[in-house]
């Protein structure tokens, strides 16, 4: 999870899981929010930010990798798809807090965690001025971060972990500053750095959106691989194959059945049962089988979810 500040609350806690993204998304653009969209998800994050209800910049993290901007979003329809839990939020700023949270979010790192001994902060503050930097300098300690936000070189406030809203007092940040082992992180933009480009224009979200929730719930396909071959006589024993071929063979099967989820899903249980190479023992294929199934029960018909345990128990056979 990464830290945000926080501005006017406009939309609070809402379930994801209860979302229509077109839609939202939707409301902040015709709303011309100028602030950002945090999706808290169980094991990633995704913020996006508006200036004038344009959608200026989006950051997906998860799994410690960073995806911006069109990557991010399709990362943010897959997400929203595959999560039962997390929450929506939206918070306005003013247009000078705004850019010095774009800053935070796709700025070049002027400084990358220095120890904040070792700076000249007075130095510091004085070269921000100077270069009339947008940009937002970030605090931390192994309990604490706080953030100076800054607009063309000037301050236009404060933030910490503990503050519900933007802050016009430095006290807080200050006392983070004081504490051991505080290093600094310097982000910052220059001029018009991403501000005039408009991604809901780029990517066309209902679209992604209708996609990824038609490959949910639409039947698939007929997929060659679950038809059931005649056997006119008795065959000879299948020839072993090494596990990697089996596991590439079982994602296949799951995304002709379930569409794009389908690896998502088969790589999630592979993790949980212990490899692939787990699935020779029936007690933990059942395991395996049961999980995918649970999990596909909205992404599939029952025959085809059948055909599918099916199909992966044959390929299994073949380890």
């Amino acid at each position: 999870m990464f830290l945000l500040p926080k501005g006017k609350p406009l939309v609070e806690n809402f379930p994801i899981a209860k979302l229509q993204l077109p839609e939202a998304l939707d409301k902040l653009k015709n709303g011309k929010l100028t602030g950002c969209a945090i999706f808290d998800f169980p094991a990633s994050d995704c913020a996006l930010i508006y200036e004038e209800g344009r959608l200026i910049s989006v950051l997906m993290r998860r799994n410690k990798i960073e995806e911006k901007d069109a990557d991010a979003l399709r990362a943010l329809v897959d997400q929203i798809i595959l999560t039962d839990s997390g929450s929506f939020n939206v918070y306005g700023f003013t247009k000078d807090v705004n850019q010095a949270v774009l800053a935070l979010i796709r700025g070049v790192k002027v400084l990358d965690r220095q120890e904040l001994k070792m700076i000249d902060f007075k130095n510091l503050r004085e070269r921000i001025k100077n270069e009339r930097m947008t940009a937002t300098l970030k605090i931390s300690t192994d309990q604490s971060v706080g953030m100076i936000l800054y607009r063309d070189g000037e301050t236009v406030g404060f933030f910490d972990d503990t503050a519900d809203a933007i802050e016009n007092s430095p006290a807080k940040v200050q006392q983070i500053a004081t504490l051991p082992g505080a290093t600094v992180d310097l982000m910052a933009i220059r001029g018009t750095d991403g501000v005039n480009q408009d991604l809901s224009a780029q990517v066309n979200i209902r679209s992604l959106w209708a996609s990824a929730k038609g490959d949910v719930f639409a039947a698939p396909e007929p997929a060659n691989v679950f038809q059931p071959q005649a056997v006119a006589a008795p065959q000879p024993p299948p020839v072993a194959a090494n596990s990697a071929e089996v596991e590439t063979a079982i994602i296949a099967i799951a995304n002709a059945s379930l569409g794009k989820l389908g690896k998502t899903l088969v790589d999630k249980e592979l993790l949980n049962a212990g490899g692939i190479k787990a699935l020779k023992d029936e007690s933990k294929l059942r395991d395996f089988l049961n999980a995918v199934e649970k999990s596909s029960i909205l992404l599939a018909s029952a025959n085809k979810i059948k055909e599918m345990r099916n199909a992966i128990s044959l390929e299994v056979e073949k380890l």
